[in-house]
């Protein structure tokens, strides 16, 4: 029987707290009553607009539902872990779970010991990652991915007869200590429950569908899909206890039923009778307003009560449709259209809340001194790359690639990519680099010879406009070092440099993002050595794998565009120089890091006490003079840190260190007895691993103003990246993120406002998020907007950019991401039309239709 004393009690216990509640803002606080008026009846919708701190609101309703004695489990992507890690201990001390369960492994390591740790179903808060259904099982793998179904069905005989099944103590597959334990805990806790009770409906389920003998055992029988895969998930839940709360983080992902978020929700997470579910999305709607029937499913909404709901989605959808083409001249669609978003925001606003940044004080004071609309703080502009403005190769090339086309009938992969990613070559690379035309060479009998086949033919006229491709550029990574659409990207973002402004940069294909980052650093190492500045570098590298991520090709087209022309071995010579001398200054600070340290050791806390101790002991029992940690741990102090030297004083060096530990580790991470705190033999067994990932950041040392954020990015490493992008005048300035792997959850905004859209996305929600993540509370943009109505000067704005090449699929792609974006707007932001279309002539029809649209404001 659950502990949960009601959502009576959990709004009474936030109620009482809530007006001296300084964690949440006014509208935060809205937000969490209007939940509080909802949650007793049904699920409930968070789709506030991303940086408005839907974390924040989430975190306060789990603190109360442990209080009021419930369990709660929350569901985020794998990354974000950390993330809410963090914000939950910083709600309670002891509110964040010690691990976020993303594993078979993980889950079953809470029986390692037996009864000698805390197991998950007795633990309040529960952090599962959405991929944690992704289990791969076959017919090798080990037993001790699948055993548990079986030890539970064992166990439960054992239970009700006494004895275990026949043949079980000669199973060697079922020799597995933490699957038994495990399965023991489960049927202790389920055996004698009501029959009522959620728990006890899916044991039977287990048993009654579970067939004992030899055909059941092997991991071939829990494959994807299949019946016993079904029952394991179960029993994974069962293994989890049940819950009050369910929240969901990014609840638009994964939409699929066969998804591994799809199958911990429907298959693996069980609910008390009472239980709700909390869904967090800033895109609820990405493509089609079909999504909101996925949505509405995943905070359980009976398929009765969404039928009125859906419909007037639809009715709404098409009001839009028809408002957009007659809106100036027919009073018809346009009262149809007030009539619909009414009947719309009605049925959707007993389960959705939004808050969008019209809400937002410091946007809605730009709104007022601007005279400009609500959502223009937002600037949108492209980034052209003209046809008629490229070099005479570059016009070959595209009139190669357009040739390719026609001639292939896009009837090979090969050419559909050359055409589709001529905006970013990636496929124009391919080509060059796979073909080898020598080998290919036509004759003139061979084309006699087939003159009279069609296909052939084709093949042939094919093959010549890929050999006009390939004898322009001699090899792929350099046709993309002269690519005109990054050479235009890196002199935009040299123009926010110079202007002390840092750019984040979000593309799809890692090889143009990878030329992008090699160049602007090369670039940028050039300018520094000819003005004899530091650049944090020895050599220019070369690298064991691909091309692509050498620097010697970067260095070589960067001095050329340049005008410098300096030969690789000049560069080295020059860069050899200038690092001793930094060198030097490195090895005079380390001699001082640790005694800076212990002067402000008041600043650290229990935990960075402990490591900075782990820190200390290590460097005093290493064997080696040279001290090669503390070399790092010296770079990556001052680096992180906003100093262009090594003037730093004793509490910015401590703070240094402070940050540094929070970046690469995680919460309560080397908290093995899980008590909140990191003692010294912990922070000993830790220390190891901290000084491995400093060191794979900085034991190479290479100029680092812009990275790459792709997916290979440790974890680690994307937070000492976050970490220094955050800061105004630390490496990186330019980040360069791979959609999928920056797009959710990262805080990129404390000092950046401008981000490029370097490659074209299809779905708009993916851009509101990737703009999202300088679009936040507390970003640069607010700063500098605070500080020019004291100061004066230009009105600053979130300046999004976003990189066409005219004439090509590319803007086409551009052309259909914006009409998607118009619907997104139309169904969440209170932008039916776009504000292009607002005239002097029709602005009175305009403002009354923007008025009218929905609103979901708590």
């Amino acid at each position: 029987m659950s502990n949960f004393l009601g959502w009576e009690k959990v709004a009474k216990i936030i109620k009482d707290t809530l007006a001296f509640n300084e964690r949440l803002n006014s509208t935060q606080k809205e937000s969490v009553n209007a939940i509080l008026n909802r949650i007793a009846n049904t699920g409930v919708i968070i789709a506030d607009e991303v940086g408005m701190g839907k974390t924040r609101i989430a975190v306060e309703l789990i603190h109360a539902v442990k209080q009021a004695g419930g369990r709660t489990a929350i569901i985020v992507p794998t990354t974000l872990g950390f993330q809410w890690q963090k914000e939950l201990n910083d709600r309670e001390a002891d509110l964040a779970p010690q691990h976020t369960v993303n594993s078979l492994w993980r889950f079953m390591s809470a029986w390692a010991d037996g009864d000698k740790q805390e197991h998950w179903d007795k633990q309040s808060v529960i952090l599962l990652s959405q991929n944690f259904a992704n289990w791969r099982i076959g017919g090798n793998s080990h037993s001790s991915r699948w055993a548990l179904l079986p030890e539970v069905y064992a166990q439960w005989r054992k239970a009700k007869n006494n004895r275990l099944p026949n043949g079980y103590n000669s199973h060697e597959d079922l020799k597995y200590m933490d699957a038994e334990y495990c399965a023991r805990r489960i049927v202790e806790q389920t055996y004698y429950l009501s029959n009522s009770d959620p728990r006890k409906k899916i044991l039977y389920c287990i048993i009654e569908n579970f067939e004992w003998g030899v055909n059941s055992f092997g991991g071939d029988n829990f494959s994807a899909g299949s019946e016993y895969r079904n029952l394991l998930e179960k029993t994974v839940g069962l293994g989890l206890g049940s819950f009050d709360l369910v929240v969901i983080d990014e609840a638009h992902k994964s939409r699929g039923e066969s998804s591994s978020l799809s199958r911990i929700l429907n298959e693996i997470i069980i609910q008390n009778d009472n239980g709700r579910r909390l869904a967090m999305t800033a895109t609820p709607v990405e493509l089609n307003v079909e999504q909101w029937q996925q949505m509405l499913n995943r905070i359980e909404l009976s398929e009765s009560d969404q039928q009125p709901i859906l419909k007037s989605v639809d009715n709404y959808a098409k009001a839009v449709a028809k408002l957009k083409l007659y809106w100036k001249v027919d009073e018809q669609s346009r009262l149809s259209f007030q009539r619909a978003a009414r009947a719309f925001e009605n049925s959707l606003k007993p389960y959705l809340l939004r808050r969008d940044k019209r809400q937002d004080p410091t946007i809605q004071q730009f709104h007022s001194v601007s005279n400009l609309p609500i959502n223009a703080y937002r600037k949108h502009t492209q980034v052209e790359i003209k046809v008629e403005e490229l070099s005479e190769q570059w016009k070959q090339i595209v009139c190669s690639v357009e040739g390719l086309s026609a001639a292939s009938i896009m009837q090979d992969a090969t050419s559909k990519r050359a055409r589709l990613t001529l905006a970013n070559g990636h496929g124009i690379a391919a080509i060059i680099d796979n073909s080898a035309y020598s080998s290919h060479e036509d004759d003139d009998d061979e084309l006699e010879n087939d003159l009279n086949n069609d296909d052939s033919k084709k093949l042939q006229r094919a093959h010549w406009w890929k050999k006009q491709i390939t004898e322009v550029y001699a090899s792929g990574d350099e046709s993309l070092y002269q690519h005109p659409a990054l050479l235009k990207v890196i002199s935009e973002i040299e123009n926010n440099l110079m202007l002390g402004q840092k750019a984040l940069v979000f593309g799809k294909l890692t090889k143009p993002m990878r030329i992008l980052v090699n160049l602007l650093n090369a670039r940028e190492m050039l300018r520094r050595l000819d003005k004899k500045e530091f650049w944090p570098q020895t050599k220019v590298h070369i690298s064991d794998k691909e091309n692509d991520d050498s620097e010697v090709h970067a260095a070589k087209f960067a001095s050329k565009q340049l005008g410098l022309n300096w030969s690789i071995d000049e560069i080295n010579d020059r860069l050899k120089r200038q690092y001793e001398k930094h060198a030097n200054q490195v090895d005079q600070t380390k001699q001082h890091l640790i005694e800076n340290i212990e002067h402000s050791i008041s600043l650290l806390d229990t935990r960075c006490e402990q490591l900075f101790k782990a820190f200390k002991k290590s460097v005093e029992q290493a064997c080696s003079e040279e001290h090669a940690v503390l070399t790092f741990m010296t770079r990556a102090i001052y680096e992180l840190s906003d100093s262009s030297d090594f003037n730093l004083t004793s509490e910015e060096v401590a703070q240094g260190f402070i940050d540094l530990m929070g970046a690469v580790t995680a919460e309560n991470e080397g908290d093995a007895d899980g008590d909140g705190q990191l003692d010294e033999k912990e922070a000993s067994k830790l220390w190891p691993c901290i000084e491995a990932r400093v060191k794979e950041e900085y034991e190479h040392v290479r100029g680092g103003m812009a990275r790459l954020m792709y997916g290979n990015t440790s974890a680690a490493s994307r937070r000492m990246l976050q970490l220094g992008f955050n800061r105004k005048n630390s490496f990186p300035y330019v980040l360069v993120a791979q959609s999928v792997v920056g797009r959710e959850g990262l805080n990129l905004h404390q000092a950046c406002r401008f981000v490029y859209l370097l490659h074209p996305e299809w779905n708009p929600g993916v851009v509101e998020q990737q703009i999202g993540r300088v679009d936040r509370l507390g970003s640069r943009w607010e700063k500098e907007f605070y500080e020019q109505q004291d100061q004066g000067g230009e009105l600053p704005f979130i300046e999004i950019k976003q990189v066409i090449f005219k004439g090509t699929y590319d803007e086409y792609n551009w052309q259909v991401l914006h009409a998607r974006w118009d619907q997104l707007r139309s169904q969440l932001h209170g932008v039916v039309i776009p504000i292009s279309e607002r005239d002097d002539a029709f602005s009175h029809y305009y403002d009354e239709l923007c008025s009218a649209a929905p609103d979901f404001t708590p």
